[in-house]
């Protein structure tokens, strides 16, 4: 998808306060089923915060009791229009469908995602939150990679991700059986990050979010999630440490740098300038 300027959304929210951008699915009366034109504007809203200097982090939740229960099957056709949804260049041609899209973006982004599970999350509600740096949930909610149920298979990079969070093991039980599982064993298997009670899930994200909005440094933050990222692929060991140093090497005499130091030996929270947004610093 290609940047789009600042825009309204159908059903989706965007809001900015504190550091932190809350980005929620609004279409609590279908349980937030996704329509190609919500994750549009959910891929959208993500650009939108990563691009915006007072975001220090991103809070990804949905409206009502649900997350999202995947895709709005409103017929045996839904997948077929969805696929011929002529949006923003969705088109079968080159045909790339839009759940991997979005969780290629949340990948890159140099701002943390934060997963607010409120409620059930299922198919590609729960492809979504496996692309999140971070996934706080309902103790109550319940969660399945259902497609070989509906006689698909995994989207939302879902069957990259998941096999890194879980293990190829977990990962192919759950995606080739798509049973639905409860927040206990996502927890127990490494899907979830924390479990909370539903009424505590926001509460939670936002403290979580704070740590970024007030402690971090941003161009730190962005950095770590790049070797991270670059983790995944890195062969050897020696290679990630190599990249570690020269990234090192480069933060130590920097204004992040004595910033931290010099709060820690005046005993008072640092303050950090907003993100570096010079080409070395991004993904």
């Amino acid at each position: 998808m290609t940047l789009a300027a600042d825009r309204e959304y159908e059903e989706v929210r965007l809001e900015v306060a504190d550091g932190v951008a809350v980005l929620t699915l609004d279409a609590p009366a279908r349980r937030n089923a996704m329509r190609v034109q919500m994750l549009v504007d959910v891929w959208h809203a993500l650009d939108r915060a990563d691009r915006d200097p007072a975001v220090r982090a991103v809070i990804l939740t949905g409206a009502g009791p649900a997350f999202s229960v995947g895709a709005e099957l409103d017929g045996p056709d839904t997948l077929v229009r969805a696929l011929n949804a002529d949006v923003d260049g969705h088109t079968p041609t080159g045909y790339r469908e839009p759940a991997g899209r979005i969780t290629e973006r949340m990948f890159s982004m140099q701002k943390p995602v934060i997963a607010a599970v409120n409620g059930d999350a299922v198919g590609g509600g729960a492809s979504l939150i496996a692309a999140a740096d971070v996934r706080i949930a309902s103790d109550t909610a319940r969660f399945g990679f259902v497609f070989t149920r509906r006689g698909v298979v995994p989207e939302g990079g879902s069957s990259w991700f998941l096999p890194r969070l879980v293990g190829i093991g977990r990962a192919t039980d759950w995606i080739l059986s798509g049973r639905v599982f409860d927040a206990a064993e996502g927890y127990a298997a490494g899907y979830l990050t924390r479990i909370v009670p539903a009424a505590d899930v926001l509460t939670a994200a936002h403290e979580y979010a704070a740590v970024f909005a007030q402690d971090t440094s941003p161009t730190s933050v962005a950095l770590a999630k790049r070797l991270l990222a670059a983790s995944w692929s890195t062969p050897l060991p020696g290679l990630a440490a190599a990249e570690e140093s020269r990234t090192y090497a480069s933060r130590v005499d920097s204004p992040d740098a004595r910033e931290g130091i010099n709060s820690f030996l005046e005993r008072r929270r640092a303050v950090f300038p907003p993100l570096d947004p010079s080409p070395a610093q991004r993904f």
